[in-house]
């Protein structure tokens, strides 16, 4: 066969197959389109395990650090001159009130009131004596008013002695600790020298600065709980709030007063406060149960009554042993616990309840 010939049977060989494959194709693309559509395919439902998360009304508290101080201390003084005589409150005993802490020396002022007392009964009978004849109207009301003065004179003086007379003697103006005792006996004290500085240290007070933003949460007559460096607890109320804050740190004084019976307590110690600031709903849940979203927010992931998964954004409020207390949830909730980083939101999903009570302890 020529090579004319092979040529022209090629090309009728090809062309024949192009036609029968143009066929072949239409056939399948027909066959395609008439597939029928499958409707009514089940969305694929995930198994997630969630614990039916209730919330509880907690108290919120501020932390507040201070320092125990003095109830009171003053500087008890001398109101007449003298020497001392007698000194029995000394330095650290602990002291009630009314209890004699000096005694300076007597010198004339006892005579002087005994003087004024002889005075004052002359000016009675004397007083008493215009009185009789003015009634007879043998007197008259002149001589009886300056009778009436000079009694009233005597009274006075008579006073001003007993006064000078008591005040030689120096008692405690309340319970408390002598903490500084500048004077021994032999010396000589002038109307205004210290002769014993007390300190009250029942009741005690811890002092504190509390920021100038959270000072609008502090009340007087709040119970304050209160723990010393040393580990003793106790309870106390809010006796101050101060008005005028540090110029230099912006914070306001906050004082609590608590009982300290047997002066247990020293002053100077470091305290922490909590004081309560309010009540807020919260849920205690497990730190695993927290997760990022896309935005990077924190949050957990529950359940609604679609069973579909929802985001939910959380604020950490405490914690404890037991887990993290979070604001931000509704009052009762599906909260998954395992599987929560496995699904998206909305994405439908099943919930096993078991085995719940190992995951989050309740307190």
């Amino acid at each position: 066969m020529s090579n004319k010939h092979l040529v022209v049977s090629f090309i009728v060989l090809v062309m024949t197959l192009w036609v029968f494959s143009g066929e072949w194709s239409n056939s399948i693309v027909e066959a395609q389109e008439s597939a029928p559509v499958e409707f009514g395919v089940s969305e694929e439902m995930a198994l997630v395990r969630a614990v039916q998360s209730r919330s509880e009304t907690r108290t919120l508290f501020l932390d507040v650090r201070g320092q125990t101080a003095a109830n009171r201390m003053v500087q008890v003084k001398a109101e007449v001159a003298g020497k001392v005589v007698e000194m029995p409150g000394e330095k650290g005993l602990f002291v009630n009130k009314g209890d004699l802490l000096c005694r300076v020396a007597v010198d004339a002022r006892g005579a002087e009131h005994t003087q004024a007392l002889a005075e004052l009964e002359s000016a009675k009978l004397e007083h008493d004596g215009f009185v009789d004849l003015n009634k007879k109207g043998l007197q008259s009301g002149t001589v009886l008013a300056k009778a009436r003065a000079a009694l009233e004179q005597s009274k006075t003086r008579t006073e001003d002695a007993r006064l000078a007379l008591a005040k030689t003697e120096i008692f405690a103006p309340f319970n408390g600790v002598v903490t500084a005792q500048p004077v021994e006996v032999g010396d000589y004290l002038s109307p205004g020298s210290v002769c014993v500085s007390l300190m009250e240290v029942d009741p005690m007070l811890v002092a504190g600065q509390v920021a100038e933003k959270s000072i609008g949460l502090v009340s007087l007559e709040d119970e304050v709980n209160i723990q010393l460096i040393t580990g003793e607890r106790y309870v106390g109320l809010v006796s101050y709030v101060g008005h005028a804050p540090d110029d230099k740190i912006r914070t306001y004084p906050v004082e609590v007063t608590i009982d300290n019976p047997g002066a247990l307590i020293r002053t100077g110690l470091t305290a922490q406060m909590q004081i309560p600031v309010g009540e807020e709903k919260v849920h205690l849940i497990s730190p695993a149960s927290l997760v990022l979203d896309d935005a990077g927010d924190v949050g957990v992931r529950i359940v609604d009554g679609d069973s579909r998964v929802r985001f939910k954004t959380v604020e950490i409020a405490d914690e404890n042993p037991a887990g993290i207390w979070v604001k931000g949830l509704p009052t009762a909730v599906n909260l998954i616990t395992v599987g929560h980083e496995e699904v998206s939101e909305g994405q439908l999903v099943s919930i096993d309840y078991s085995l719940l009570s190992t995951l989050v302890t309740i307190p």
